[in-house]
C-alpha cells in the first residue's frame, strides 16, 4: 500500500537524521476528514495516512519555518508541490531545507457529496488502495464525488519531488468529458448576473478569514484587510467590504494561485470563493501562457515587464 511506502520513507528519514521532522496527514477526529501531522519521532510515522480525504495543502505550514535551520520533509500532492515551487521562487524557504515526498493524486473526495450519494455510510465502508475506491465492497468511480477544484486539475503529479510514491498519472480530470467545467457556469452569466451572484454570496460571508488562512501562498505578516493605517475595509462583515476583501486577495494571488481549492474548501458557509482566483489563473494562462508553480525559475507575468509583450488583452 502507498501508506506503507510513505511511512517507510518517513521512518528512514528520521532514523538517519536526514530531516528534523515530517509534515503529513493523519486520521481526523471526524469521519472522512484528515488533519495535518508533524512527526518528530519515528514512532509517530505509523500515524501517517494517504487517501482522498487528505485535503490540507501542507505547503501552508512552511511559512512558520521561514528563516529557520530545520530540515523538513513534506508530503505533497500536485497542487501542494506547485505551491512549494511558488514559495521557492518567492524566496520564502530554501530548497536545500526540504525533502519532498511526492504523491500522484487521483483527486479529493468531497465528504458532503459522499454522504449525499451514500447516506448513512461509515468510514469502515470506504476503502482506498493505490488509486482504487471501494464503497461497501463495490468499486466506484471517484469522478462524481470530487471536489470542484479537482475536476479542473491538470497536474495531478507533483512537478517537484525527491521521492515519488506510486506511478505518475499524467493528465488530471480537466480534459475529461465526464466532468463539467464549473468555470463555464460562471462564464455563461452576463456581467449583471455575475455581480448579483457574488453580491448575494458576500452577504453570507462572516469574514472569518478561513480562506486566507488555508491558502498556502497568503503569508503577509499583516493582511491589507486588517490594516488600520491605512484602513482598506471595515472590520465588520458587510457585503461590500467582504467583496472588496475577496477581490483584493484575488489580485494578490494573480499569477501565483496554484488552483488547489483550499480557500473554497475552508469556507464554513460554503461560498465558492475559489472561483475568483481560479478564473484569474485561467485568464493568465490564456493571455500569457503562464501557469503558476510549474517552473521555479520563471517570473509571474504580473511581476515582470517585457518590451515585446503583445498586450492584445488591453487594446
Amino acid at each position: 500500500m502507498y501508506e506503507d511506502k510513505i511511512r517507510k520513507i518517513a521512518w528512514d528519514l528520521l532514523e538517519k537524521g536526514n530531516v528534523d521532522f515530517i509534515i503529513g496527514w493523519e486520521k481526523g477526529s471526524l469521519p472522512f476528514l484528515t488533519a495535518p501531522l508533524i512527526c518528530r519521532d519515528v514512532a509517530e510515522t505509523e500515524r501517517l495516512v494517504w487517501n482522498p480525504f487528505c485535503a490540507n495543502n501542507l505547503a501552508r505550514y512552511l511559512k512558520y519555518y521561514k528563516g529557520g535551520k530545520e530540515k523538513i520533509a513534506l508530503c505533497v500532492k500536485g497542487c501542494d508541490a506547485r505551491a512549494v515551487s511558488v514559495l521557492l521562487r518567492e524566496e520564502q524557504i530554501e530548497r536545500e531545507r526540504l525533502v519532498l515526498i511526492g504523491l500522484p493524486c487521483h483527486g479529493l473526495i468531497n465528504p458532503k457529496k459522499l454522504l449525499e450519494n451514500f447516506p448513512d455510510i461509515t468510514p469502515g465502508e470506504v476503502e482506498w488502495e493505490e488509486g482504487i475506491l471501494r464503497i461497501r465492497g463495490k468499486e466506484e468511480n471517484i469522478v462524481h464525488l470530487l471536489e470542484g477544484s479537482c475536476t479542473r486539475c491538470r497536474y495531478p503529479d507533483p512537478p517537484i519531488h525527491d521521492f515519488l510514491v506510486g506511478e505518475k498519472l499524467g493528465e488530471g480530470y480537466a480534459e475529461s468529458s465526464e466532468v463539467e467545467d464549473m468555470l463555464e457556469y460562471y462564464d455563461k452569466m452576463s456581467t449583471e448576473e455575475r455581480e448579483e451572484f457574488f453580491a448575494r454570496e458576500m452577504e453570507r460571508c462572516i469574514r472569518c478569514y478561513a480562506c486566507r488562512n488555508a491558502c498556502p501562498l497568503c503569508y503577509c505578516q499583516e493582511c491589507f484587510a486588517e490594516s488600520t493605517r491605512p484602513s482598506w475595509v471595515s472590520p465588520a462583515p458587510l457585503a461590500f467590504d467582504n467583496l472588496l476583501f475577496q477581490l483584493g486577495r484575488t489580485m494578490h494571488m494573480a499569477g501565483r494561485c496554484v488552483e488547489c481549492g483550499a480557500c473554497g474548501r475552508s469556507c464554513p458557509v460554503e461560498i465558492p470563493i475559489d472561483i475568483l482566483p481560479e478564473k484569474v489563473a485561467e485568464s493568465i494562462r490564456k493571455e500569457f501562457g503562464f501557469e503558476s508553480g510549474l517552473d521555479t525559475g520563471e517570473t509571474a507575468p504580473l511581476l515582470t515587464y517585457r518590451e515585446d509583450d503583445q498586450e492584445d488583452f488591453i487594446k
